[in-house]
């Protein structure tokens, strides 16, 4: 399957980018299950949902079909739930760790802006740290990324450049 990660510490623009590529190129798009998830929960979330989340990740991504020349577009991953996991609880489940996507594209997004507050929102002071221990594990595990930095306008006209790249 033919995916595009977008990745990243919270409030780095992950929705907003995905989402408006989604729509520009008419690509099946996949949203962040853990945002439905802890919504459903009223916020509230221990070690052992964060598998549940992964496997409710997952299976929505499974169920988008894409066509020949389309990506499916997913606002976050496995990985996200992976790094989570390992800062606020200093360990991960083995279905997480062993559903790490290696064979898509990574977009990291540098969160190079101001945080907005959310419920969900944990992180409003140490989103530089976060954001390069997502460089690190992209690194680590030899994946492909590319950094997105700057204005939403700037890192869109990167991407939609890439993407048509890619189909061509």
């Amino acid at each position: 399957m033919k995916k595009l990660i977008f990745t990243g510490p919270e409030c780095s623009g992950k929705t907003k980018i995905s989402k408006e590529i989604s729509e520009i190129f008419n690509f099946p798009y996949v949203e962040e299950y853990a945002r439905k998830y802890l919504n459903r929960n009223n916020f509230d979330y221990s070690f052992d949902d964060l598998k549940k989340i992964a496997e409710g990740q997952i299976r929505i991504e499974k169920l988008k079909k894409i066509k020949k020349n389309e990506f499916l577009i997913c606002d976050t991953n496995l990985q996200v739930i992976k790094l989570w996991s390992l800062i606020k609880y200093k360990k991960c489940d083995s279905f997480i760790l062993k559903n790490q996507d290696y064979n898509s594209m990574y977009f990291l997004c540098k969160p190079d802006f101001e945080w907005e507050f959310d419920i969900l929102r944990e992180n409003p002071l140490d989103r530089d740290e976060i954001f390069n221990i997502y460089l690190n594990d992209l690194k680590k595990n030899n994946m492909k990324y590319v950094i997105l930095e700057g204005s939403h306008k700037k890192r869109l006209k990167y991407v939609i450049n890439l993407i048509n790249e890619m189909i061509n």
